[in-house]
């Protein structure tokens, strides 16, 4: 499911707290809370009562469009293609708003509150290591025998306390009709009980809903909670299902806010493809529950578009999207805390924790470099910084703390669960991490004790757990899993540990074969939190040393695989001006930073760039809020002032300011939701003006002013169609909180028509000293070009003026968070990390464009005594890349494979090759990978064999690594070309995938030369039982993401180890005659080193001498032997298409063939 969800927003910088003077406003009264009528026709005249309440919004955000095309082909047909339209919001929350609800510590549940007050140490610890069982305890939930983990003590609550005060939600028998509230189209429909599966979730088919969609939700429904009893889809002995895991370690469905047991599923019109969850649904009493008064979408509520359902009928696909939104309900629950961790959890949950693949990082989003990616801000979250790929980088750092020997499953689930429902607590990056963490390997503590957050020094938890992390991602880069690191923390789960995650061949790859080869100052920029990583191939007696120059802020750790010989594997930190020498054989080596600067997530005031800029426009001293370029709009997360000199009004009254001024904001959006003390809402983004009073008159521009006025205009800020004027983003950010009055939430938003004369009235301060200030506040979302004043001026009686243009300042606002160990009034929850002095969580990223660097460099022994030091390496095939908003995918069916031309770089083999998959399948058991001929019918080259890797689960792997060592594979000679063909290697159905057509999913990657017949990077899909083919091209312009690592043959194609022996002796190398006795002992070589045992072999030759080296070196020749391509001779016994079995090739050696090959 794509990130269309509706939750409250996390705060970026908050301002210093301000002591409010602003005459109250009477508040509105908070609109009584209907029932949801039964009957249609008294649904309808509500209509208008329930638009106010806010059930949700028309999308008024900033919308980008994601085009996914999908290619798919069937023997004796064309290609077809399709292209789905994809919406997704630009930023990291929902275009669908919540209602806003109660904030906590304005509840009618003061017992909570009076027995919170006095909680011991032991009820602190277990708010934050077991957030389940203390919502258990203060609501006095037990659990019942056969009760589901997802409503664990639901019957306890409602039999037994008097939370519910009698009430339970009842649901009509299947077939019945009720309404629902359409959060899309903003109107209510009837939608019809389908069908109840396992007694706790309940399908919901609404108007124009297909059967075909119908069954897709309910197969996906039986799937969740596995009625079909398949051992597949338990992901541990100890849970039945996904539904019943996923309850058991994040924690039941918020029932204690609904009264209800049932999971509600809604089959939806939509208008786009997407699926999502609301908290104001199960949250709108918070924090009271749900009353007889209640309406009907007051429920565990997921909706899933009928668009969905169409695009995708996998019904496993639509069964990990329950679970993915499902625990976003679960962690709603608990309250909110920041969106990386919020998406991270539950993107971990759909993938590791159900016992299922991670989510690949080539789904989604398209990007053209692994490396940016990699090194991008470790809490970036937009197309433009990385691809919005945090959801996958969050999940695969969870992924890697589930581990037993790091946290385990059940404190990974705390860490993540940890929230709170008051914005001021809520915790973002560090103030989470660094407490979970500091307990890495440990068990939990039996004290509660806050932590500090360490800002001079790299030596804190989550540096060293994001430094390890992505060693444990290289570490799978290591075939052998004999010569990788032993330790768990440089590792990932083990059922990962063979499939890498990344991309191994896109690390900057420096080959050890290259004669007197070293490596001198690389380095990269990576931002906060993110990596850099290199790679070594195969050097032996290599030093790495870090530049004395490096950034002291980035840590760096040396990863060398065992050689399989004396050495093992080691991992080695470098600071600057350290180096480190790796003994041993030939070994890979990996070099891994990451920049860990300790204030990189933190920020002061005077670290915030101003944004409020001075220009003339028209002759006039013009400032403007706008983001950086010309055409640029304005950031989010902006707290800043723009301040007058400090002012001496008059006694007298009739001293005015007047301005002219122009915006274009996030657009006006009246949901019916509340900020502050129940002031009904216009929209977002906001620009006000204040006065700062001052006793003492002081002139010192920072002084804290005495006390701080909102004041309106003439005529004032201007208001929604309901007299709503007030502006969520002065909460969100921490301006004013829900104690403050009305007055103080309004402002500008939305769009002025043109430039508008504008008029303040300040009698309220006549013989006051003041500073006048423009307050601009912007949200975490959507935003606009800015605002813009000009023309400014304080007039008064008596002649007294003030012309304000060039003597204006800029102030930033940040207020320092919540003192450690500081709780809620409600859930209890303590705050657990205590910030810097003057330092507050940089939630805005707002120090994203600041980089950090280490350069290092590299030398080895330049005359190896390994030979495996000695051989050329190249990588063959495309890395995935393609447009951020427009990427393609394959389905490939059983008998077919797709194919692409690859090419000999040199003579010698291919050693491994790693395919990326997408990991929604049907019935797919296996995925193979056939080295063949580039002429029909495509025969499998002669000593290679068909490859398999297997597929055992519901959902396919992501990644799946061939190895060529394991099987006696004769060389191929230099501009050989050959095909790479990827197919369906093994069926395995299971009783849940009905009557759909097995398919295997792939992702694509660009490649020009996808149609170039002959080129390297054709691309065609065959049918190998008949040799049939597409065509070349087929995917138009694109092919399988697929790359091979090609290791030149062992000694210039001479081959045996006698003769490499000789070799190093300096002693005439024998001519060979056949390529077959080069296959044996290349078979040989590749063999004893996929096995880790060359390095037996090397330890009695004597040194290389020069002379030798570069007879060994020369173009594919010693002693007048030239190597034969393979093909060629398999194109002798292969009668060419259409052809007699007499039109064969005539001369192997030249490849000249009567044949018309198709690639070759």
């Amino acid at each position: 499911a794509l990130d269309r969800k509706a939750r409250l927003r996390s705060p970026p910088i908050h301002p210093s707290a301000m002591d409010t003077t602003a005459q109250r406003q009477p508040s509105p009264p908070r609109r009584p809370l209907l029932r949801m009528p039964q009957r249609l026709s008294l649904f309808v005249a509500l209509l208008g009562v329930l638009a106010k309440r806010g059930e949700a919004a028309a999308c008024e955000e900033v919308i980008e469009e994601r085009r996914l095309g999908t290619f798919d082909w069937h023997a004796g047909a064309e290609v077809s293609y399709r292209v789905r339209k994809l919406q997704e919001s630009a930023h990291d929350h929902s275009c669908h708003r919540d209602p806003k609800f109660i904030h906590e510590g304005r509840s009618s549940y003061a017992d909570d509150s009076r027995r919170l007050r006095s909680l011991d140490d032991q009820d602190l610890l277990q708010t934050v290591w077991d957030r389940p069982g203390w919502r258990k305890k203060r609501f006095g939930l037990t659990s019942s025998w056969g009760e589901s983990s997802c409503f664990d003590g639901f019957k306890t609550m409602t039999e037994w306390t008097d939370r519910c005060q009698g009430f339970v939600r009842e649901y009509p028998p299947e077939g019945s009709q009720v309404p629902f509230w359409n959060p899309n189209v903003l109107e209510p429909r009837n939608f019809t009980l389908h069908t109840v599966v396992a007694g706790n979730i309940n399908v919901w088919a609404g108007p124009k809903t297909t059967p075909s969609q119908i069954d897709t939700a309910v197969k996906a429904a039986n799937i969740y909670a596995n009625t079909y009893a398949i051992p597949e889809l338990r992901p541990v002995v100890e849970s039945n299902s996904w539904m019943d895991h996923e309850c058991k370690v994040f924690g039941s469905m918020p029932f204690m806010y609904t009264c209800s047991n049932r999971i509600n599923i809604l089959l939806l019109e939509c208008g786009f493809e997407n699926a999502f969850v609301m908290s104001g649904d199960y949250l709108r009493n918070f924090p009271g529950p749900a009353t007889n008064e209640s309406v009907t979408n007051h429920d565990i509520v997921f909706y899933m578009c009928m668009m969905m359902l169409d695009q995708n009928p996998n019904p496993y696909a639509a069964a990990n999207t329950f679970a993915h939104e499902l625990a976003h309900v679960i962690q709603g629950g608990f309250g909110h805390t920041f969106n990386t961790m919020t998406e991270g959890g539950a993107t971990w949950l759909e993938g590791a924790l159900l016992h299922l693949p991670p989510r690949p990082m080539v789904y989604a989003w398209g990007f053209r470099d692994w490396n940016r990616i990699n090194a991008a801000h470790f809490y970036a979250n937009t197309r433009e910084m990385n691809s919005r790929k945090f959801y996958q980088i969050h999940a695969m750092f969870l992924t890697y703390l589930m581990q037993d020997e790091l946290l385990g499953n059940a404190y990974t689930s705390a860490l993540q669960n940890y929230a709170t429902f008051d914005y001021r607590n809520q915790p973002w990056g560090r103030g989470a991490y660094d407490y979970f963490l500091a307990q890495m390997g440990k068990p939990a503590p039996d004290r509660f004790e806050t932590v500090e957050l360490i800002h001079n020094s790299t030596d804190f938890p989550f540096a060293e757990a994001l430094l390890n992390y992505r060693v444990a991602i290289v570490s799978a880069c290591i075939k052998d899993p004999l010569l990788r690191p032993t330790e768990a923390k440089y590792l990932l789960p083990v059922q990962l540990r063979d499939r890498p995650y990344w991309d191994c061949t896109s690390y900057p790859t420096y080959w050890s074969s290259e004669f007197g080869l070293s490596v001198t100052n690389a380095s990269a920029e990576m931002h906060y939190g993110g990596a850099a990583v290199f790679r070594l191939a195969m050097p032996q007696g290599a030093t790495i040393s870090i530049s004395e120059d490096a950034d002291p802020q980035v840590r760096t750790k040396i990863v060398a695989a065992g050689d399989g010989h004396l050495a093992g594997a080691e991992v080695h930190e470098l600071k600057p001006g350290e180096n480190v020498t790796l003994g041993g054989s030939a070994r890979e080596v990996f070099v891994v930073q990451v920049n860990v600067d300790p204030l990189g997530e933190m920020i002061s005031a005077n670290e915030i760039e101003p944004l409020w800029r001075r220009f003339t426009l028209d002759n006039a001293t013009t400032w403007m809020m706008a983001g950086e370029g010309d055409a640029s709009e304005y950031p989010p997360g902006v707290v800043q002032g723009l301040l007058s000199p400090l002012l001496h009004l008059p006694e007298e009254e009739g001293t005015k300011l007047d301005f002219t001024a122009w915006w274009d904001m996030e657009a006006e959006s009246v949901d019916g939701s509340i900020a502050g003390n129940n002031c009904s809402t216009k929209g977002y983004d906001a620009v006000q003006v204040r006065v700062h009073t001052f006793k003492d008159g002081t002139d010192d521009v920072n002084a804290q002013s005495d006390s701080i006025a909102v004041v309106r205009p003439v005529g004032g800020y201007g208001t929604g169609p309901g007299g709503e004027a007030a502006l969520h983003a002065f909460e969100s950010q921490g301006v004013y909180d829900f104690s403050t009055p009305c007055a103080f939430f309004e402002g500008w938003t939305g769009k002025s028509a043109d430039e508008t004369q504008l008029q303040v009235l300040l009698d309220s301060f006549a013989g006051k000293a003041i500073r006048l200030e423009f307050l601009f506040v912007s949200d975490g979302s959507a935003s606009g070009k800015g605002f813009r004043i000009r023309n400014m001026s304080v007039t008064g009686p008596n002649g007294y003026g003030h012309v304000l243009h060039d003597s204006m300042t800029v102030r930033a606002y940040v207020q320092a968070p919540p003192p450690a160990g500081t709780t809620g009034d409600i859930t209890g929850v303590p705050v657990v990390a205590a910030y810097p002095d003057k330092y507050a969580p940089d939630r805005a990223l707002l120090k994203n464009a600041v980089t950090r660097k280490a350069p290092w460099s590299a030398k080895w022994d330049e005359l190896p005594r390994d030979p495996l030091a000695t051989l050329r390496r190249s990588y063959l095939g495309w890395s995935f890349s393609a447009p951020v908003a427009d990427t393609r995918t394959a389905f490939l069916h059983p008998q077919q494979e797709a194919c692409m031309l690859v090419k000999a770089p040199f003579t010698g083999s291919p050693f491994t090759a790693t395919l990326f998959t997408l990991v929604d399948k049907i019935g797919i058991g296996a995925v193979s990978l056939a080295p063949r001929a580039p002429k029909a019918p495509y025969p499998i080259l002669p000593g290679y064999q068909m490859l398999l890797s297997q597929s055992p689960e519901v959902e396919d792997p992501g990644t799946h690594r061939f190895d060529f060592s394991v099987s006696s594979i004769p060389p191929l000679a230099q501009g050989t070309p050959f095909l790479l063909c990827v197919g369906i290697g093994a069926l395995r159905p299971l009783i849940a995938d009905g009557d759909l057509e097995p398919f295997l999913h792939l992702p694509l990657t660009q490649v020009s030369t996808a149609g170039e017949q002959g080129e390297a990077g054709a691309t065609l899909l065959l049918t190998p039982a008949n040799g049939s083919s597409s065509g070349l091209d087929p995917w138009l312009g694109h092919s399988i993401t697929l790359r091979t690592e090609f290791v030149e043959a062992p000694h210039a194609n001479s081959v045996n180890l006698k003769e490499t022996q000789q070799a190093y002796a300096g002693q005439p190398v024998e001519r060979l005659g056949t390529s077959q006795a080069q296959g044996a002992a290349v078979s040989g070589f590749m063999k004893a080193a996929s096995l880790g045992l060359i390095g037996a072999l090397v330890v009695a030759l004597p040194p290389l001498t020069a002379r030798t080296w570069k007879a060994l070196r020369r173009n594919q020749q010693v002693d007048g032997f030239q190597a034969v391509s393979l093909w060629q001779q398999a194109a002798a016994s292969v009668p060419a298409r259409g052809e007699g079995a007499e039109q064969v090739a005539t001369t192997a050696r030249t490849g000249e063939d009567v044949g018309e090959p198709l690639l070759a």
